[in-house]
C-alpha cells in the first residue's frame, strides 16, 4: 500500500465519524426528576439506507446495548425490559422512553444508525436525574412578639427554598452538602406573631432550570402565638379546679360512710342489751298460789290480805313472780264466765302486793 493511500484511509477513519455525527439531530442533555419518565430522541437529518438503529448506554468500561430496531421489528435487551420502551419506531427517526428514572439511569446514551455503505452514524444524549425531597416546615422559636420558622429541602442539584405571602422581617439561608451529592437548603425567617394567628404559611422548593416544584404548608395554631399564655393559664386553672373538686368529693364520701357505719353500730349495740322489765308488770302477780284457788268472790279484802301475809312462802312467791312470771304463763285457759268470777280476787291480790312493797 502506497503512503498516499494509507494517509487517505487514516484521515477518513479519523474525521468520518465526527462529520457524519452532524447528520444526527438529538438533544444534548435531557433532565428528568427522580421518578419521572425521560424521552430520548434521535433523528437522521438526511435520508440514508439504514439497516438497523441501536441504542447504547455508555459506561466506564464498554457500551451496553439497550435496544435495537430494524425492518424485522424492535427488541429490548433483558436487563432493560420493563424499564425502556420505544416511543417512535423508524429507521430515520427512532426514540425511546425510560420509565421512572432513578439515579442508576443517569448516563449518556448513544443512538447508532447503521447505514450502507457509509457505516454507523451516531448521536449522543446525556440524561441528568434531578432529586428533590421535601420541603418541611418547623417552628424553631416563639416569643410574645415574633415567631421563627424554618423550611428545609434536599435535592441534587441544590434546591431553591422560598416562602409565599409572608411579612418577613429577617431571613437567613444555610446549605449542607452530603456525601451522595445532594444538598440540603434551609431558609429561616422571623415574622410578627400578629401576622400568623390562625394563618396558613407555605414554603416552596424548586429546582434550577426545571418546572418541578414541591410545597409544604402549615396553619400556625393560636397556642403558638401570643394567645398561648392565656390558654395555658386557662388550662392550668381547669386542672387545679378538677383536682380540688375530686379531693372534696372524696372527703364527703368518706364522711357519709362514717356516719352510716356509726349509726349501724349503735343499732347493733342497743339490740344486744337485755330488756328492762316494766315495774307494773313485775309487781303484778298473774298466777295465784295454790291456796288462792279456793278463794271465792265473796271473800273480803281483809281475809285476802291475811291469807297472803300469813303464808310463810309469800315472799318467795312474790320474788318468783316478779322475776320469772309472765302473763301468758300464769293465766290458764279459762272461759269468759270463769274469768269474770276470778277478776275480783285478782284485783285484791294486786292491792295486797302493792301494799307489801
Amino acid at each position: 500500500m502506497s503512503p498516499a493511500l494509507f494517509n487517505s484511509l487514516f484521515i477518513l477513519l479519523i474525521f468520518l465519524p465526527n462529520g457524519l455525527s452532524q447528520l444526527v439531530r438529538t438533544q444534548q442533555v435531557v433532565t428528568a426528576t427522580l421518578g419521572e419518565d425521560a424521552v430520548l430522541t434521535c433523528e437522521l437529518m438526511k435520508p440514508k439506507d439504514v439497516r438497523q438503529v441501536t441504542w447504547q448506554k455508555e459506561t466506564t468500561e464498554t457500551n451496553e446495548n439497550v435496544a435495537t430496531y430494524s425492518k424485522r421489528g424492535s427488541n429490548v435487551n433483558p436487563p432493560f425490559q420493563g424499564k425502556v420502551e420505544f416511543e417512535d419506531e423508524g429507521l430515520q427517526n427512532c426514540s425511546i422512553v425510560i420509565r421512572g428514572v432513578s439515579r442508576g439511569d443517569e448516563s449518556c446514551y448513544k443512538c447508532l444508525f447503521n447505514t450502507f455503505p457509509d457505516g454507523p452514524i451516531s448521536g449522543t444524549t446525556c440524561l441528568h436525574v434531578n432529586e428533590l425531597y421535601g420541603p418541611s416546615i418547623l417552628i424553631t422559636q416563639t416569643n410574645n412578639s415574633h415567631t421563627t420558622l424554618s423550611c428545609s429541602a434536599t435535592g441534587r442539584p441544590a434546591p431553591i427554598v422560598t416562602w409565599d405571602d409572608m411579612m418577613i422581617e429577617h431571613s437567613t439561608m444555610v446549605d449542607v452538602t452530603h456525601p451522595n451529592g445532594t444538598v440540603t437548603m434551609t431558609t429561616t425567617v422571623t415574622v410578627l406573631v400578629s401576622s400568623l394567628t390562625n394563618k396558613e404559611v407555605r414554603c416552596v422548593a424548586s429546582m434550577s432550570f426545571s418546572d418541578v416544584t414541591k410545597n409544604a404548608s402549615m396553619v400556625i395554631p393560636a397556642s403558638i402565638t401570643g394567645q398561648s399564655q392565656v390558654s395555658d393559664n386557662k388550662i392550668s386553672g381547669a386542672v387545679v379546679g378538677a383536682v380540688i373538686g375530686a379531693v372534696m368529693g372524696s372527703v364527703c364520701l368518706i364522711a357519709v360512710f362514717c356516719v352510716i357505719w356509726l349509726q349501724k353500730r349503735r343499732k347493733d349495740t342497743s339490740s344486744r342489751k337485755p330488756p328492762v322489765p316494766d315495774p307494773e308488770i313485775s309487781r303484778t302477780s298473774l298466777k295465784t298460789p295454790a291456796t288462792s284457788k279456793h278463794v271465792t268472790p265473796s271473800s273480803s279484802p281483809s281475809q285476802m290480805s291475811h291469807s297472803s301475809t300469813s303464808s310463810p312462802n309469800s315472799s318467795a312467791i312474790k320474788r318468783r313472780l316478779t322475776k320469772n312470771s309472765s302473763p301468758s304463763q300464769m293465766i290458764p285457759s279459762l272461759s269468759s264466765s270463769e274469768k269474770r268470777r276470778i277478776q275480783p280476787a285478782q284485783e285484791a291480790v294486786k292491792r295486797n302486793l302493792f301494799n307489801d312493797y
